[in-house]
């Protein structure tokens, strides 16, 4: 299933986000996404499952949100963020559709 997202604002910043099909890291690896800041580019697996894809949006999201604020860009700290408010999305759909109604 397709993201059909084309672009994210994080802060200030706009990023076009591109679907991949097999997206490798510097040393080959494998990976679920990839922020690119100095380009504003988000890029996804899609060789990866549609909820994988999503969260792995909001990953890169994060990412982008620390570097927007100034907070410090470390894996460790922005995976359980991610985790966290991608849990809270999904099991309180309610509550974030009262946030979208009310902007």
């Amino acid at each position: 299933m397709k993201l059909n997202i084309k672009k994210q604002k994080i802060g200030s910043t706009y990023y076009d986000v591109k679907e991949i099909d097999d997206l490798r890291g510097d040393k080959n690896e494998s990976l679920s996404g990839r922020i690119l800041q100095d380009c504003c580019k988000i890029l996804i697996n899609k060789q990866h499952s549609y909820q994988t894809q999503l969260h792995t949006l909001l990953h890169e999201d994060v990412h982008g949100m620390f570097w927007e604020y100034k907070i410090d860009d470390v894996e460790d700290l922005v995976e359980p963020v991610a985790n966290v408010f991608y849990a809270l999305i999904i099991d309180n759909p309610k509550f974030i559709q009262k946030i979208l109604d009310y902007t």
